[in-house]
């Protein structure tokens, strides 16, 4: 029997070929470049999915960033990420605001939110949290730290 080559078994379904630059989707948008899926996926590996550029005119799978920081799921979501916090640390602090948020939605949506929260003594600190918003409407808070490197 003749031993499969796992680097070249023939499927080419996820392989990114010229013939996919031109595509535009039927609701206009059009598939990311090469260069776009590079620079994504290096955002995502270096910011842990924290971080990651909006691709405007680009419809695809994966994080995306958002941009309206007033919506009710990623509020509630991040005032149970700091309450999460609060009872894990012994500690007091208080949403202020969102600084960034990305996206992955997979029946329901992982929320990944950079917001900054203030103690009792007006120490003003930036926070990062992974949420889970669920077709429920549940919350699950995965993480919630300090940002790493933030002062």
């Amino acid at each position: 029997m003749e031993k499969k080559n796992e680097e070249d078994d023939g499927d080419t379904s996820g392989e990114y070929t010229s013939e996919d630059d031109g595509y535009v989707w039927p609701d206009g948008t059009r598939r990311r470049t090469r260069e776009e899926w590079a620079r994504y996926h290096k955002q995502v590996e270096e910011s842990e999915g924290f971080d990651v550029d909006l691709f405007p005119g680009t419809s695809e799978h994966g994080f995306t960033a958002l941009t309206n920081f007033d919506d009710d799921d990623i509020i509630e979501c991040t005032k149970a990420a700091i309450e999460h916090f609060n009872k894990e640390n012994d500690a007091s602090f208080r949403f202020v605001k969102i600084e960034k948020t990305t996206c992955l939605v997979v029946a329901g949506s992982w929320y990944y939110i950079t917001f900054q929260a203030i103690d009792g003594e007006a120490n003003l600190k930036t926070f990062q949290a992974i949420t889970f918003y669920g077709l429920d409407h549940s919350i699950k808070v995965d993480l919630c730290r300090l940002k790493p490197g933030a002062t």
